[in-house]
């Protein structure tokens, strides 16, 4: 998988966003999940497709598409290699990171993903929500999407 930045992007802003996974992926119900998660019918005819087009593929034993769980697991290659990208040149990005209780946000997670996970180096701002992880409706939350959305726009 090749990521290119896309020229039009010039600002992200990540909510909640799992970079390093989520520790549900990774316990013993996360496992379970995985077993019981079926993909849509058009991945699974690609993924017959690609073991086709590549026969190597196809003796791998237990390859298979990966899932959403499976994307969540830190020790997947695709999350590991996808956390090692910087934020492309020119693209100002934000983290808005929703922790749980009242301890110090480092040591904390939102019920999905760990601080620690949400984390990242290189952004303009970070603001730690206290809430669990669908925090798009919290209304610190709608505020700094707005106060970001307005420094793009150049209005103060």
């Amino acid at each position: 998988m090749f990521v290119k930045p896309l020229p039009f992007v010039k600002r992200v802003i990540f909510i909640a966003t799992p970079h390093q996974g989520s520790f549900l992926a990774e316990n013993f119900l996360g496992k379970i999940a995985r077993k019981l998660v079926s993909l849509p019918g058009t991945l699974t005819t690609m993924g017959q497709q690609l073991t086709t087009l590549n026969p190597a593929m196809a003796g791998t034993t237990g390859w298979r598409i990966p899932t959403s769980i499976d994307n969540m697991d830190w020790s997947n290659p695709f999350l590991r290699t996808l956390a090692s990208l910087s934020i492309a040149e020119g693209v100002k990005a934000h983290s808005i990171i929703a922790v749980k209780g009242d301890g110090p946000p480092e040591k904390g997670n939102d019920g999905v993903v760990r601080y620690t996970s949400a984390h990242i180096q290189g952004v303009e701002s970070e603001l730690v929500v206290r809430s669990a992880h669908s925090c798009q409706s919290n209304p610190r939350t709608i505020e700094e999407v707005r106060r970001i959305l307005y420094e793009h726009a150049g209005v103060q």
